[in-house]
């Protein structure tokens, strides 16, 4: 894992010490390692070599058979649960009937999941999970998934994926060991982009804006902008300027899939946030009373999505519309 040692160092430690977590959420931006830490884990916890070797810990040797089989997701103890859309995205499984893959997880995989977790593991070491993009759970599926948390098997861990803590029901993240992961650096990127034979890894690892893997391997105009989550926050603290074909612009970039849309509305409430609490409240003058108006506006826009809200309207009316805050009789 290169950029995210914080990380590494916490995993490593905890289990060193025998204290991992059964339930774990690695968060954070996508494409900054989340998943490949995750199955990084899963290897450390069925390898072979666990227990006789301190170095393996905690991402496993990456060499003996089981490290192997659970790279090649072959390993009876490790399960990749994701949604069917990204399934059939990345050519793990065939589009069920005519219609459009869904990218919901939904119940229907959790129910399945469970009761793996709660038998003996095949091979006497662990049972592990990692569920891909865990914010796309339905809220019928997270319910299921309580429950697994709650009574959780001995040898049981679970690793959710996700952008954010507000992206799953507070009751499984409360139930869950936190690890937030950086957006990566130029120094990181560049390392991994040469590991990976990229032949203008200095260019594309330099370029502004640009923090994540799939950003600097971006040849459109979002590798050198910023991330849309970004580009979203700083408009909405320029509702008093009316670019409407930058706004529109922005609005058919994040598409109609409300799951996707709605973690770039936490991403962006996310950084707003971060900038208010750097700013200090609202003694710091009308900077702030914009930053406060725009986390208004994403709460609701939030709130109506979540209510069933028609996405690109919901879209339009917090990117054209004015925001519905008090603090507006504030400019």
């Amino acid at each position: 894992m290169i950029g995210q040692d914080r990380v590494t160092s916490s995993l490593r430690g905890a289990m060193l010490a025998d204290r991992l977590a059964h339930g774990l959420l690695f968060l954070g931006p996508d494409s900054v390692g989340r998943e490949r830490a995750a199955r990084g884990l899963a290897r450390g916890l069925l390898c072979e070599r666990q227990g006789a070797d301190a170095d393996v810990v905690p991402f496993g040797c990456g060499l003996c058979r089981a490290c192997r089989r659970v790279e090649s997701g072959s390993h009876p103890d490790f399960h990749l649960v994701m949604s069917e859309a990204e399934a059939v995205g990345r050519g793990l499984a065939q589009a069920e009937g005519k219609g459009r893959p869904s990218p919901e997880i939904k119940i229907d995989a959790i129910r399945e999941l469970g009761p793996r977790l709660l038998r003996r593991p095949y091979e006497d070491r662990a049972s592990v999970a990692v569920i891909v993009d865990a914010h796309r759970m339905n809220e019928k599926a997270q319910n299921a998934l309580l429950k697994v948390l709650e009574e959780p098997a001995p040898t049981t861990t679970l690793v959710l994926v996700l952008p954010g803590l507000r992206s799953v029901l507070p009751t499984i993240g409360s139930r869950c060991l936190r690890l937030a992961f950086s957006p990566l650096g130029e120094s990181a990127l560049r390392t991994i982009l040469r590991q990976n034979g990229v032949v203008d890894a200095d260019e594309r690892a330099a370029r502004a804006g640009v923090a994540s893997v799939r950003a600097a391997m971006d040849d459109g105009d979002s590798a050198i902008a910023a991330p849309v989550d970004a580009v979203l926050a700083g408009l909405l603290l320029k509702q008093r300027e009316r670019d409407v074909g930058e706004r529109m612009r922005i609005a058919e970039s994040l598409g109609k899939d409300r799951l996707e849309v709605e973690a770039v509305l936490v991403a962006a409430e996310r950084t707003l946030a971060t900038s208010f609490r750097q700013r200090g409240g609202v003694a710091a003058g009308n900077d702030v009373i914009d930053e406060v108006i725009a986390l208004d506006a994403l709460a609701q826009a939030k709130h109506d999505l979540r209510g069933n809200g028609a996405v690109q309207l919901v879209v339009e009316r917090l990117l054209l519309g004015r925001a519905p805050s008090i603090l507006e009789q504030a400019r």
